[in-house]
This record gives C-alpha cells, structure tokens and sequence, in this order.
C-alpha cells in the first residue's frame, strides 16, 4: 500500500505540475501587440503585429531564440491617417494584414526586408478582425459586414469574389477549399461555400468566440471569459474548461494539446476525448493577447513583449507569481495597508529561496521560505505611508534555472487617481448615443463606467 501511494503522489506531479520553461524575450518596437503567426509553409518565420510600432519579423530556426529580422512599419493607406495592423496570416511569399485603412498586402519573400505593397482597393471602408487561408482562399472577418472572400491566385493582388453574412464576425477558420466556420458572436457557424454559400449548421455557445482551431474531427474554440470549449462535428459541447482570466487566442502543439493566451497567462490544455485538463502554466501578467506555437515551444504575444517557453515536464524548481504588481489603494501618512502575494513552485524539485526582499523601505514583507514541489507561500506586503510616489518592487532570487529573479512592483500613493480616492469631477461634451454635456457629478450614487477606446 505504500508503494502505491508513493505511485500516486509521483503520477500526480507529472499530471499537475507540468509547466513552460522560459528560453528568450525581447521588448520589439511594435507595443499594443494583438497577434502572431508562424506559416505552415515557413515554420522558421515568425510574425508579430503591434497595433502601434509595426510589425516584427523574427528567425526560430532555433526555436528557443528570437532571431530579430526587421520591423516593418506600414505607410498610409486607404482613408487616409496612419495604418494601424490588427491580425495576419502569411502563406507563400505573401502575407496579408487587417489594417483600420482596410486589407494589407506584404511580400515576405525577404523576411529581413518585406516589402508592404499597400491596402486592397475597396477594402478601406470595412473594419476587419481576424482572417484565414486555406488554398487561394482568403477569408476575412469583417464584423456586421459579414466574412469577406478573395481569392489570391495572384497573391499580390486579392480579387474580391464572394461575402458570407453574420451579424458580428470576429473569427473564421477556413477548414477545407469549400468549408468555412464562422465565430459570429457567441454563435458558431459552418458554411459551405458551394454554390455561393450554403449555412449547413450553427450553435450558440455560452459566450463571444475569439479564435477558432480545429483537430482530429473537433473544433477547439476560445470564449474570452468562459475560457475554452471543444466541439465534435455535429457541433455538440464535449468538454470545456474555463481558464483562470479571458481565452483570447489559441493554437496547437503538435500532439493536439491547445496552448491558450489567457490575459495574464499561457495555459497548457489536453483533451482526452472526455475531458480539457491543465497540463501546463505560466502567468506572464503582461497582457497576452496571441500565441503561436512550433514543435513544443510557444510564442507568448504580449502587450509590450514577446516570450518563448518550451512546454515539457519541470524537472527543476519552477517560481511563479500570482502577480507582478501590487498597487495599493492611497493610505494616510503613518498609516498602513497589507497586500498578499502568492508565490509558487510549479517544477517538480525544491524551490530554494536565496534572498527575497523589497527595494523601498516603506514596504515590509513576511519571510518567503524554501518551497517544496506544488506549495504555494502567501507574503504579505505591508505599505505604511509617509510620502507620496512610494514605488519599489519585491524581488525573489532562487535556484530557478531560468528565471534566477524575479520581481513584483509596488505602488503607494501615486500622485494621480489611487485605489479607492473620490473620483474628479469633469463635464465633457457628449459625442456619440445623445447630446449635450456629460458631467460626473450630476450621477452621485449611480454606478459609472468609463471606457476608453484609442481612435483609428
């Protein structure tokens, strides 16, 4: 019997405690970083678009090093203004963009020189999402003015032939020549594009659908909030698992496990045919928004960043945070507010602690201690005020192989809106949904959200 526990225990190690080793990272000069891609016909190229900066191309011929190639910034187009990319997808010697001044079209024969050839005529007026090649089809999301098809037998120049409605198209999955999914909403739709489009089935799900995959005669498919579902081909829920912030983009291993940029984490999934587990995490905390994967290794899309991780078994000490910054709500001076920070061995041997300790000594800590395999330790992090613009960071150095240090910011009354102050009053001119002036005070007791969206 206690051969058998001891069995048990070690089987639930290698099933829970799988992770992502950190190999490279760099900080590109594109920054609101929102997609990536590795063509299937060029799996050595990597691509990655930044809504402000341009789009970055990198070398993984070794897959663990970001070889940086060239940055790409596109030139007006269309309407007009700057070009801002949104999602790309690449196939040949072509790669085509989604733009606020319509479809993009660059030649990526030279990866280290591509040359952007500009937006497709008739397309400025549209405002695209996300897109998909399957042959000479280029299917192209465009919200409530449905998928747009082109066909790119001459690929630098895509001829508009055909669109497929939908009330609010966010993704497409182009599956063979004449078959198309559509993430219209919450509602999953498969079309055959035959005969100009024929809607053979659909299924509303229990949320917005951002990306769309599909493996082995099932659909994979990412629900922001709900995490991830898998769907068979009658379009029937088989498993789903809701991952811990937004499933925005998904792609795949190449054994089929379903590698998810969740907000502030990359999550590892497996279906078994039954169920989704979690066989792999890392929090990244940087606002990932895309992923793309080659052989075992994962390409993390960050806001700012872009990280490569291997998935594979831990067989070291692996250090996680539950975040990496801590903005405390504004204290009076001499007084005090205790934050708490979850730090976690998710490798598979002892986590040993060298030092921990914050830079700014108007933040005291709890003792971090040594970690065995699987344990979490709660530090609290205590700000006492006695000026204002406290900000330092809580740094842990361990024997973590590739991550040696790691730290959390922290932040005490900043000058500016903390935590928990009274909002300012302000009174702005209504521009959109009603006229006249909008002014904060006249709302007291209501609950107010602002929204703040950058213009294209």
């Amino acid at each position: 019997m206690r051969i058998f526990l001891i069995y048990i225990i070690l089987l639930l190690n290698v099933v829970f405690l799988k992770n992502l080793t950190l190999h490279d990272y760099d900080n590109p000069s594109a920054n609101h970083i929102l997609d990536t891609d590795i063509p299937h016909d060029n799996p050595n190229l990597l691509i990655l678009v930044g809504m402000l900066g341009g789009i970055e191309f990198y070398d993984i011929s070794s897959p663990e090093t970001l070889n940086h190639l060239d940055n790409l910034t596109l030139s007006s187009g269309g309407g007009g203004g700057g070009t801002k990319p949104n999602c790309i997808i690449a196939a040949g010697d072509y790669a085509y963009v989604t733009t606020n001044q319509g479809l993009g079209v660059i030649n990526i024969s030279n990866p280290s020189n591509p040359q952007y050839l500009g937006i497709v005529s008739g397309t400025n007026g549209y405002i695209f999402e996300n897109l998909d090649i399957y042959g000479n089809t280029l299917a192209v999301s465009a919200h409530e003015d449905g998928v747009l098809l082109f066909d790119i037998s001459n690929p630098s120049n895509p001829d508009y032939f055909n669109v497929i409605p939908s009330e609010n198209a966010w993704a497409v999955l182009l599956s063979m020549q004449s078959t198309l999914y559509i993430a219209d909403e919450s509602i999953l739709k498969l079309w055959s594009l035959q005969e100009g489009g024929i809607l053979v089935n659909s299924v509303e799900l229990s949320n917005s659908i951002k990306d769309l995959k599909e493996f082995n005669y099932h659909i994979y498919v990412a629900l922001g909030s709900d995490g991830v579902a898998v769907l068979n081909n009658s379009f029937e829920v088989v498993a789903s698992y809701n991952t811990s912030a937004m499933a925005n983009r998904i792609d795949l291993l190449d054994d089929g496990k379903i590698v998810v940029s969740d907000w502030d984490d990359i999550e590892v999934l497996e279906f078994n045919g039954d169920d989704l587990t979690l066989v792999g995490f890392k929090n990244t905390t940087r606002r990932t928004m895309a992923v793309s994967t080659k052989d075992n290794f994962i390409y993390s899309g960050e806001w700012a960043s872009l990280q490569v991780f291997e998935y594979g078994l831990i067989e070291g000490p692996d250090v996680d945070l539950s975040s990496y910054e801590l903005n405390y709500p504004y204290v009076e001076n001499g007084n005090s507010y205790t934050m708490s920070l979850d730090v976690t061995n998710n490798g598979n041997s002892s986590l040993n602690i060298i030092d921990a300790y914050t830079t700014n000594s108007e933040f005291s800590y709890t003792q971090l201690y040594d970690l065995s395999p699987g344990e979490t330790q709660s530090i609290d992090i205590t700000y006492t005020a006695n000026a204002m613009n406290a900000s330092g960071s809580y740094r842990i150095y361990s024997n973590d192989p590739d991550e040696f240090e790691v730290m959390c910011e922290t932040n005490g009354n900043i000058n500016g809106a903390n935590i928990g102050d009274a909002a300012p009053d302000f009174n702005l001119p209504i521009i959109a949904n009603g006229t006249g002036t909008f002014r904060l005070s006249d709302h007291l007791g209501e609950i107010v959200v602002l929204a703040f969206f950058a213009p294209n």
